[in-house]
């Protein structure tokens, strides 16, 4: 589907992306995530064909110059959040009436995917409206079913939950969530890894314009932040963990937190272990997740 060799793109004597490889076959969700700067939205304008890379090699959708092929510009949709796919001085409705003739949609199944879309982004009332004149949550809720409504083989989503209130957000995510099923390579950047950890099943980590990671999101998370953690209230009774491969514990206010890796020992083990020793009167564990995985890495390379 997509085959990227040693990119590189510079503005002026800013270095943006450096040699940037990958390859993205059909059907994958790769989220691409990196601090402000690191390359992300050029490395989409690339794929897009919206800007050309100063060096290497690129391929997507079986064409290196996506701009000469009208089929393969109809098979692709990037949506973010600086950019618009709808008429400003259109009705939205207007702009999927144009979008489903461009793009020769069946007629008989966009009516249908419309009417399955208008109800799960919640913009039934918003049809009528101008774009200029809705809010950029109300907008970017459009734009999205303006992309889905194509039912591209790519889709690019850039940031593309800014401004979209916390309720609607949830069943979008929901949404997308179940999208998986769809023939369909989503490439999605975001700043809220949880969104990425949720639809992504694969990431590429971007830094100042280099790729530092690239892998599933379990190979991100067994790399960098391997170590769970069990919160114990014994009220004020700490047995001792005798040989366990227990990394490390931390007792503060009464609470016994205790560090392990789960290839070296389970959890269950840990409980039983100290049920023999003492009462639990409160347990909590805390898994390993993305957001603070990502703050670790960055930390380590500054």
């Amino acid at each position: 589907m997509i085959v990227i060799k040693d990119i590189c793109k510079n503005y002026g004597e800013k270095k943006v992306l450096n040699n940037v490889s990958f390859h993205i076959s059909k059907g994958e969700r790769v989220g691409i995530i990196g601090l402000n700067g690191a390359g992300k939205t050029t490395l989409l304008n690339i794929l897009s064909g919206i800007l050309q890379p100063d060096s290497g090699f690129k391929r997507v959708s079986n064409t290196e110059n996506i701009l000469e092929k009208d089929d393969v510009k109809r098979d692709i949709v990037y949506v973010s959040g600086t950019k618009s796919s709808l008429w400003e001085d259109l009705r939205v409705r207007a702009s999927y009436e144009n979008c489903i003739s461009m793009y020769h949609v069946d007629k008989d199944i966009a009516k249908k995917r419309l009417e399955e879309l208008t109800e799960a982004f919640e913009i039934d009332h918003l049809l009528n409206s101008i774009p200029r004149d809705i809010s950029l949550g109300e907008r970017m809720r459009c734009e999205l079913v303006y992309a889905f409504l194509i039912s591209p083989k790519l889709l690019l989503l850039d940031e593309t939950m800014i401004g979209i209130d916390v309720s609607i957000k949830h069943k979008i995510m929901k949404w997308l969530e179940n999208y998986k099923i769809e023939d369909t390579t989503l490439i999605y950047t975001s700043h809220n890894l949880q969104e990425v950890e949720k639809i992504c099943d694969r990431i590429i980590l971007l830094d100042k314009g280099n790729i530092i990671f690239d892998g599933s999101v379990e190979e991100l998370l067994e790399k960098y932040e391997p170590l769970y953690t069990l919160s114990v209230n014994t009220k004020g009774v700490y047995p001792d963990m005798e040989d366990l491969p227990i990394e490390k514990i931390n007792i503060e206010n009464g609470i016994m937190e205790i560090f392990y890796h789960k290839q070296k020992i389970e959890t269950k083990q840990i409980v039983s272990h100290i049920l023999s020793k003492c009462e639990i009167y409160d347990m909590r564990q805390i898994e390993p997740n993305l957001t603070d995985t990502i703050k670790k890495i960055y930390r380590e390379e500054l």
